[in-house]
């Protein structure tokens, strides 16, 4: 007797399902439209972008959620690449070339008050995102030196007195405060402290 070998076919398998392509909302806000364009786009879309791209027509709110703008999905797939790309460009671009508003008084040892002071006379521009012109903050601080306020620590510390007996230094009437303003104390919401600021080329006279 002859054993016959027999040969299974394995069943073919069954077609891979394609799954259902995922349904976008009408609109979106800057946020996830943002995401849409990055997706589309590869470049790193954030929503300041959006912003910008609204700014100059090239997009327009459709309707709001709880005050904040939304985007018709359409639209925004429908955006010329390349100009998404330039916007892009050119917000890193100022990006690197500016500071923060926050980061400012740091970057050129200046008290906060007399960044904010700058501001106010038109002597600094702040532009997109808050953020100041490193070129510009530089040039303040090469043309403006001595003209910063400095609080009576600083002073005292620049005298080489104690902290402590500065009050004598105001008390003679050698020089008086530029300005003063509240500040929180202690970590406190209701309790604050009058901090006063002296200009540092009038204590500089002192020496």
């Amino acid at each position: 007797m002859t054993d016959t070998a027999v040969e299974i076919t394995p069943q073919e398998a069954a077609p891979a399902k394609t799954p259902p392509e995922e349904t976008l909302p009408e609109a979106l806000g800057a946020r996830r439209i943002a995401d849409l364009m990055a997706d589309r786009t590869g470049e790193p879309v954030i929503a300041a972008d959006v912003e910008e791209l609204v700014a100059h027509q090239a997009l327009a709110a459709v309707d709001s959620f709880k005050g904040w703008p939304m985007y018709a999905t359409a639209d925004a797939l429908a955006l010329d690449a390349d100009l998404i790309r330039r916007t892009v460009a050119e917000r890193v671009e100022w990006q690197q070339a500016s500071v923060h508003k926050n980061n400012a008084a740091e970057r050129i040892g200046w008290h906060w008050r007399d960044v904010q002071r700058m501001a106010c006379e038109g002597r600094l521009t702040e532009g997109r995102l808050g953020r100041y012109l490193i070129a510009d903050l530089d040039r303040l601080a090469s043309e403006c030196e001595g003209e910063q306020h400095i609080t009576a620590q600083a002073a005292a510390e620049l005298l080489e007195i104690r902290p402590a007996d500065w009050k004598y230094v105001e008390a003679a009437g050698w020089v008086q405060p530029a300005e003063t303003y509240e500040k929180p104390a202690g970590g406190s919401r209701y309790r604050t402290i009058t901090v006063a600021l002296f200009k540092l080329a009038e204590v500089r006279a002192l020496r």
